[in-house]
C-alpha cells in the first residue's frame, strides 16, 4: 500500500472513532448500528483480533468457545463482564440479543405497573383474601420484573462499554500515532538536510534500503539490514574518513579507523565533537548494540547463509540507523567540512 492510500485509511479511522464515540455516549444509536460501526473502524485499522470479537458480539458464542482466540481483545471481553475468569464461563448471547432482552423486560414492567383506579379498587375490597392474593401476586411480579429488568440492563450496558473501551483505545492511538509522525517528521527533515550536505552518497542507500524492505522478503529485508551497514559507513566515510593512523579514545585505548572499521570512525566523529560524557556514553552503547547487528548480518550473507530476518527487526534495525544518523546530524560541523 502506498503512503497516500495508507493516509487516506488513517484520515478514515480517525472520522470513524469519532463517530463511534459519538454513537457510544448517545442514547438514540442502537446497538446494530455501534456494532457496524466498530467492524469498521477494526477493518481500516487492520484489527483481526477487534474484528473476530466484534463478529461473536454480533452473532453470540459459541457454547464451547476459548477465549484465548480474541488475542488482544480479550481483555475488554473480561473487564465488561461477559467472561468470568475464575469461574471459566461466559454469555454466550449476543449483544443486540441482549438489547432486545433489556427492552422487553421494560416494556413489560411499564405494562404490569398496577394503575391508581386498580389501586383503589383493592382498598376498597382489601379485606377479600382472594384480592389480598391478587395484590401479592401482582406485586412479586413486579418486583421479579424489576430485578429481570435492571440485570438485563446491567449486562448490555457492561458490554457496551467494552466497546466503548475500544473506540477510545483507538483513539488514543491514532492521536499518538500523529504525535509520533510529527516528531518523525521533524527529525526527517534534519535528517534528510544532514544527508544533503554532507554526506549526499548517503541518500542512494536510503533509496536502496526502502526499495528492499517493500519486497517483503526475508532475503530483501537481510539484503536492507546489509544496506544499512553500508550507510553507516558511507556516513563515516564523510565524517571520519579511513585512516592508516590509530584514533586514541577516552581511556587511552588506540582503536584501528580503517575502512572497515566504520563504528569506530563514527565514535571518533562523536568523540570530537559531543562535550558531554554521558551523552557520549549513551550514543556509544546504541552504535555497539546497532553495529554488532548489522554486522552478524553481513557476516552470515557474506557466507552464503541463508538468514530469516522478520519484519518487525528489520523495521526496527532501519528505523534504528535512520534515528542514529540523525543523532549524528545534531553535532555541528567545521566549515570546511570536517
Amino acid at each position: 500500500m502506498n503512503e497516500n492510500a495508507k493516509s487516506n485509511r488513517i484520515s478514515e479511522a480517525r472520522s470513524v472513532v469519532g463517530s463511534l464515540l459519538d454513537d457510544l455516549e448517545s442514547s438514540s444509536a442502537t446497538i446494530d448500528t455501534v456494532l457496524m460501526r466498530a467492524k469498521r473502524l477494526a477493518r481500516l485499522m487492520r484489527d483481526t483480533d477487534a474484528q473476530r470479537w466484534l463478529d461473536l458480539e454480533t452473532s453470540g458464542y459459541p457454547s464451547n468457545f476459548s477465549f484465548d482466540d480474541l488475542g488482544t481483545c480479550r481483555k475488554y471481553a473480561a473487564a465488561c463482564g461477559r467472561l468470568n475468569e475464575a469461574e471459566k464461563k461466559f454469555y454466550t448471547q449476543s449483544l443486540p440479543e441482549f438489547e432486545a432482552n433489556a427492552e422487553t423486560e421494560q416494556l413489560l414492567l411499564a405494562a404490569n405497573k398496577p394503575a391508581s383506579s386498580s389501586l383503589s379498587k383493592v382498598k376498597d375490597f382489601v379485606e377479600k383474601s382472594a384480592t389480598e392474593a391478587l395484590m401479592a401476586t401482582q406485586l412479586r411480579l413486579q418486583a421479579t420484573q424489576k430485578k429481570n429488568y435492571a440485570q438485563s440492563k446491567k449486562i448490555f450496558v457492561s458490554l457496551k462499554a467494552a466497546i466503548h473501551n475500544y473506540a477510545t483505545d483507538m483513539y488514543l492511538a491514532l492521536e499518538l500515532g500523529d504525535i509520533a509522525q510529527d516528531i518523525f517528521e521533524g527529525a526527517r527533515n534534519e535528517i534528510d538536510t544532514f544527508v544533503r550536505a554532507h554526506c549526499p552518497k548517503a541518500a542512494e542507500k536510503l533509496v536502496a534500503i526502502n526499495e528492499r524492505m517493500a519486497d517483503d522478503s526475508s532475503e530483501s529485508r537481510a539484503s536492507a539490514l546489509t544496506s544499512c551497514r553500508r550507510l553507516l559507513m558511507t556516513v563515516a566515510d564523510s565524517l571520519f574518513p579511513p585512516s592508516e593512523d590509530g584514533w586514541t579514545d577516552s581511556s587511552g585505548k588506540v582503536r584501528k579507523v580503517g575502512v572497515e572499521q566504520y563504528k569506530n570512525r563514527l565514535l571518533a566523529y562523536i568523540a570530537t565533537r559531543c562535550s558531554s560524557d554521558g551523552s557520549t556514553a549513551i550514543l556509544e552503547s546504541e552504535l555497539e548494540f546497532l553495529a554488532a547487528r548489522l554486522d552478524a548480518i553481513y557476516e552470515k550473507t557474506c557466507k552464503g547463509v541463508h538468514i530469516d530476518v522478520s519484519s518487525e527487526e528489520a523495521r526496527l534495525a532501519v528505523i534504528h540507523t535512520y534515528l542514529f544518523i540523525g543523532e549524528i546530524a545534531k553535532f555541528p560541523r567545521d566549515v570546511t567540512g570536517g
